[in-house]
């Protein structure tokens, strides 16, 4: 008898790429309306690593929680979960006021490209539903491969965080914007 799963149970790995996807589709737009003077985000991380330039954006899954309330299968009902995904952009100056004006500027940036990702798309939800562009390594056909039609229900930007650090890599000092996202889907 062959396999079947009750659910896709695809959470949040195809959403971080279609984050990333969406954030160099739309970022252009966006520098350009806030401070056209900020460098695009060209490195884009799902983990740890040495800096090698700035800004670097590191997206980071924190957990998926599901609605304790909808049965399991084989009952019916739609299961609904929520992913929270944090975005920490690293951006360095030598001047540290710049560094904190630079980030605050880069925190609006990632704020309208999530706010707005549906007025770039093609309709609602279309950015997070649509195959994108992408350039990331983990992603080697270059084509995004999102969740399942319907299954997005929204995002909200749940916060900003700012925190100053001295990476020991690098002398110059470090601001860090860490926003916390979170994605609400559900799959019948």
């Amino acid at each position: 008898m062959p396999y079947t799963p009750a659910y896709s149970a695809l959470f949040a790995k195809p959403l971080l790429n279609q984050l990333v996807a969406v954030i160099q589709r739309d970022q252009a737009g966006a520098i350009a309306r806030v401070n056209s003077t900020l460098s695009p985000i060209t490195e884009f991380h799902k983990g740890p690593g040495v800096r090698t330039a700035f800004p670097w954006l590191t997206l980071a899954l924190e957990g998926v929680t599901f609605d304790e309330e909808v049965p399991s299968y084989p009952s019916s009902g739609p299961r609904r979960w929520e992913a929270r995904v944090s975005l920490a952009l690293d951006v360095g100056q030598f001047d540290q006021e710049m560094a904190q004006d630079n980030a605050q500027d880069y925190a609006r940036v990632l704020d309208m490209i999530v706010t707005s990702a549906d007025l770039n798309g093609t309709g609602p939800y279309s950015s997070w539903l649509t195959a994108l562009p992408i350039t990331h390594e983990t992603v080697p056909g270059g084509i995004t491969t999102p969740n399942t039609p319907d299954s997005f229900k929204g995002v909200f930007i749940e916060s900003q965080r700012y925190s100053l650090a001295t990476r020991n890599e690098i002398e110059a000092p470090v601001v860090t914007v860490t926003m916390t996202l979170i994605f609400r889907f559900q799959e019948q």
